[in-house]
């Protein structure tokens, strides 16, 4: 293996990490609501969107430090690329590698508990996604201590609406700077001639 290969799978790693590690923690503030019965479900469904709303900005904010960091890394453009007009060639597919860490254990675990009718391992992958649990618990929509396919239905979506706004904020960044890498070789074209 070599070490670029290394340096970009520890990469992936800190990103699923990362993911990982705020949604557990805004999983937990909002785990609080979950036990308490004394608050109204109106007020715990406005609470529930209070902990999905960082989890979804962090998640693009972090998608777009990823594809900025991809495209500085492919964004080597020399003079003689300049006056060749070479197409800059960008990875897209790299960030779903990103995001793997994250999405595929939570499905399993959900699928597994499922197929098991486990409320332990359903616990074990809802930890990271109290702020659903809430909002669908206090909607009456789910029952919170027994495991249907419903479960599928409800936590494997948003598990992949996470992955995917990090996708959308890696692949959004990467086109912005190639709009102005664009438009500076294109000055800079203009500029020689």
């Amino acid at each position: 293996m070599t070490k670029e290969t290394k340096k970009n799978i520890g990469r992936y790693a800190i990103s699923s990490i990362s993911l990982l590690g705020f949604s557990l923690v805004f999983s937990l503030f909002s785990f609080i609501f979950i036990v308490s019965d004394k608050i109204p479900a109106w007020v715990r469904i406005i609470v529930s969107f209070v902990f999905i709303a960082p989890i979804i900005y962090l998640a693009f904010s972090q998608g777009k430090t990823q594809g900025e960091r991809l495209f500085k890394a492919h964004a080597k453009t020399t003079l003689s690329d300049l006056h060749e007009e070479m197409p800059l060639d960008i990875p897209y597919y790299k960030c779903v590698f990103h995001v793997l860490g994250f999405a595929v254990p939570l499905t399993v675990l959900y699928i597994i508990a499922v197929i098991l009718k486990s409320n332990a391992v359903r616990f074990a992958a809802m930890i990271f996604e109290f702020p659903v649990a809430l909002l669908f618990s206090s909607a009456n929509i789910i029952k919170l201590n027994v495991t249907t396919p419903l479960t599928l239905a409800v936590f494997i979506p948003y598990t992949f609406i996470v992955a995917g706004v990090f996708v959308f904020g890696y692949i959004l960044k990467i086109q912005q700077l190639k709009r102005r890498h664009a438009e500076i070789k294109s000055e800079l074209r203009s500029f020689d001639n």
